[in-house]
């Protein structure tokens, strides 16, 4: 998805053909899922909730196995990195205060069928996996078309 979400940026999102809505769906399987999406969550209240999205898609081999204070403080360090107030961050992960809207997400994402991620609704219609911009391309102009 790192490699095709731009070419749907730039081809449906930014042309407002595509509505893009990013829902958080922390696995249960995955221990520090649900902390890493409160703090891209709190990166954003700053302004940079997707340079910390990307840098936790990368680096999600190095703070995945961390004992959760560990955790956070990689994602102050990542958040630092990136120019944001990583004390800021640390009190938002640490209040919980995105839990709530986090847990809202999942069960949306459960009501319409989503085990695992990434997942996409398309006008309602569920696709889970990774796919190659093409059969995005697909699958967007036969939605745009009208076809089921």
């Amino acid at each position: 998805m790192l490699q095709t979400l731009p070419k749907i940026d730039e081809t449906y999102i930014q042309t407002g053909l595509v509505r893009y809505v990013v829902k958080d769906f922390p696995l249960p399987s995955h221990a520090n899922a649900q902390v890493a999406a409160e703090a891209a969550r709190c990166a954003g209240a700053q302004g940079g909730y997707w340079a910390m999205h990307g840098r936790l898609l990368e680096n999600q081999k190095e703070w995945a196995p961390q004992a959760q204070a560990d955790v956070i403080r990689t994602f102050v360090g990542y958040a630092q990195d990136l120019g944001l107030d990583g004390d800021a961050l640390r009190q938002c992960v640490e209040s919980g205060q995105f839990g709530e809207s986090i847990r809202q997400d999942q069960w949306q994402g459960q009501q319409a069928g989503v085990q695992g991620t990434p997942s996409f609704l398309i006008n309602g219609q569920l696709f889970a996996g990774a796919y190659p911009y093409e059969s995005f391309e697909e699958i967007i102009e036969a939605a745009l078309a009208g076809e089921p």
